[in-house]
């Protein structure tokens, strides 16, 4: 059982606190001005901010609170990464349902029509055996202070990469299997301090996730707010490099009156970010059909028992 002292009865206003969080259908199923984030390069939690790394974490694990997620993507680099240089990728998709290239992929770099039958998406296509097009998942993330407590609205994005979003492992859960095990509990995911620690079992960073306890109130209360931030929103958005086309000539033509044209603007450029663009093979998501069940109020004894559960797993 759990050693976590948890309140039996919630007061009212912490009910009405949980009501007001957003449900993160992204977890289940450019860069801007002063952007801090997370970054797990070589394996060490790494601050950055605006592109400078300011600090390296001795600490194994975080204690944080994960309060938006972007949905799931694919990566392509076809370049090798090179350590210090942003390097945007080549193709990518934010549908991978769909599984369709993202509009913004110029049509000679896209690697096929369709996601499902790129040869990118080929074990083998990659390093050794892995797939040379990869899955990502940013997310948006609160700290906690050296209590263990969240005192400050500062948010941070950190890019999950492949392994770290699907695996089946009940003691080293990764993003969605957390995520899963919260819903089943009817537990938003920001109403808990999550515990994200390295595997040790892994050669590649590795992120898993644990609940730790459920939020006090002016912790849920910042975790509302975040959520609300739209720059919580521009965080977890993403946004690629775009690659500068020349116009194509025109054919020549015999001397005719005509209009002259603007020529077209350049998308904005914006740098990449992420660290590294590839991680060892992860596991396939399966595709499961959904069944969206009747959503049930959050109680104290789903916070409990979700800990409790954890805990005798």
């Amino acid at each position: 059982m759990s050693n976590i002292a948890l309140q039996k009865d919630m007061p009212e206003s912490y009910r009405e606190l949980l009501l007001q969080l957003e449900p993160e259908t992204n977890l289940t199923g450019g860069e801007f001005n002063s952007t801090s984030r997370i970054s797990i390069r070589g394996g060490v939690f790494r601050k950055v901010v605006n592109g400078k790394e300011i600090a390296e974490l001795e600490e194994r694990k975080l204690l944080t609170v994960v309060v938006k997620a972007a949905p799931i993507s694919r990566m392509f680099f076809a370049g090798q990464y090179v350590a210090g240089e942003s390097n945007p990728p080549t193709c990518w998709s934010i549908d991978t349902a769909g599984g369709r290239p993202a509009t913004e992929v110029i049509a000679s770099d896209r690697q096929s029509a369709a996601c499902f039958d790129c040869p990118q998406n080929v074990k083998g296509s990659g390093q050794g055996e892995s797939r040379a097009c990869r899955y990502r998942q940013r997310v948006a993330l609160m700290l906690a202070d050296e209590n263990g407590v969240i005192t400050s609205n500062t948010v941070y994005q950190l890019d999950l990469p492949a392994t770290s979003i699907f695996g089946d492992d009940p003691k080293r859960m990764a993003m969605q299997a957390y995520a899963r095990y919260l819903n089943q509990h009817q537990t938003p995911l920001a109403a808990i301090l999550t515990e994200i620690r390295f595997d040790t079992n892994s050669s590649t960073p590795k992120l898993c996730f644990k609940p730790v306890r459920p939020l006090q109130e002016d912790e849920l209360m910042m975790a509302i707010y975040a959520q609300k931030d739209p720059e919580t929103a521009r965080l977890v958005k993403l946004t690629v490099k775009q690659k500068e086309v020349a116009p194509a000539l025109a054919a020549p033509k015999a001397p005719a009156p005509v209009q002259p044209k603007a020529p077209p603007k350049a998308a904005p450029a914006t740098p990449s970010m992420f660290d590294v663009p590839g991680d060892e093979e992860a596991p396939e998501p399966k595709v499961r059909e959904s069944k969206k069940k009747p959503a049930a109020p959050v109680t104290a004894a789903n916070l409990s028992s979700l800990l409790d559960e954890f805990d005798d797993a």
